[in-house]
């Protein structure tokens, strides 16, 4: 059974996405004065104002950073954050690969997230389960890069050969603070569980 995103997260992701599917040339190159359109990877000429013709590119890193005043995180080139506000009181991103394989993170305004995290689990988890597939549940914590510890549980839902791997986990104060689900289906781990491992490693949640 492939796996994707859950259908309360999916639908809040799916506006964001639809926007990020072609190379257009949607950068602007400014070279003494003169301004031409460019997409990443291309190649293009430019005749400055000396009369010398240049040969110039821009090129995207391959391992990309997003950070607002609430945290940061590193991600591949080629995958593209969506973002959504399900709450008035609740931002999202959403990092998802073509195998519904990937990370979501909640930023809640006004309370912590804590309270929430067997919730999330059990919203990930029980069409599965309904399915009839087992479920292992074990306590999680992790070491923010930030010093923070973040803590929650690890879901493994298993039927056949098929294994869905769900880390949830939630930090914050007792009046904001935020949520992360990762999620990985084994049939894609070696490609998929990379991306997951660089958002642990660089996770940083940088409110007081």
């Amino acid at each position: 059974m492939k796996r994707y995103l859950p259908a309360f997260i999916l639908c809040m992701a799916s506006a964001g996405a639809m926007a990020q599917t072609s190379e257009a040339a949607n950068f602007g190159v400014s070279i003494d004065g003169a301004i031409t359109d460019v997409a990443l990877g291309k190649e293009y000429k430019m005749k400055l104002a000396s009369g010398k013709v240049v040969t110039f590119s821009v090129k995207q890193k391959e391992v990309l950073t997003y950070q607002d005043d609430w945290i940061s995180l590193q991600y591949p080139q080629g995958l593209h954050p969506s973002f959504s506000s399900p709450d008035a009181d609740i931002e999202q991103m959403i990092l998802i690969t073509a195998n519904g394989n990937g990370v979501l993170v909640q930023k809640y305004k006004t309370l912590n997230p804590a309270e929430f995290v067997d919730v999330m689990v059990k919203e990930v988890t029980d069409e599965d389960v309904s399915f009839g597939y087992s479920k292992v549940e074990k306590p999680f914590e992790h070491k923010l890069v930030s010093g923070q510890k973040a803590i929650g549980k690890s879901v493994v839902l298993t039927s056949g050969a098929d294994v869905q791997h769900y880390t949830v986990a939630a930090l914050g104060g007792k009046s904001e603070g935020v949520i992360f689900i990762t999620m990985l289906n084994t049939e894609h781990k070696t490609e998929d569980d990379k991306i997951i491992q660089l958002f642990l490693n660089t996770f940083s949640y940088n409110r007081n």
